[in-house]
């Protein structure tokens, strides 16, 4: 494979990962998976090059992995905000009471909230 060639492959990948990280950021998780599968098939791609690696490739490079950790942030931050999420609507579930309290009247319907406290 040629310099360019693989320099070409690198700014493919690049732009998929910015797309990748729009993706992320509008929260579409539907077009993930495809995103993943294009992200797969530049494995070999990137294997097979034995060749020398010029200071645009480095550049690319270089830009490719700061696209990398910024994605892996995103990700990490939506899987925390999905396990805050759960986690509050857990602990605000709570086993409904009994029709009547000690005191004959009905009880009081227990409320449950997003949101850990009321504003």
């Amino acid at each position: 494979m040629l310099a360019k060639e693989f320099e070409n492959h690198l700014r493919r990948f690049l732009r998929i990962l910015r797309k990748e990280k729009t993706i992320l950021i509008k929260n579409q998780t539907a077009k993930l998976a495809a995103i993943v599968s294009q992200k797969e098939t530049f494995v070999a791609v990137f294997e097979q090059y034995q060749a020398a690696i010029t200071p645009t490739m480095q550049q690319l490079i270089s830009e490719i992995q700061t696209q990398q950790a910024e994605n892996l942030l995103l990700t990490q931050q939506a899987m925390s905000y999905q396990n805050m999420l759960m986690t509050t609507i857990k602990n605000n579930m709570q086993p409904a009471s009994g029709t009547y309290s000690k005191y004959k009247q009905p009880a009081q319907p227990v409320q449950t909230m997003l949101v850990d406290r009321e504003v």
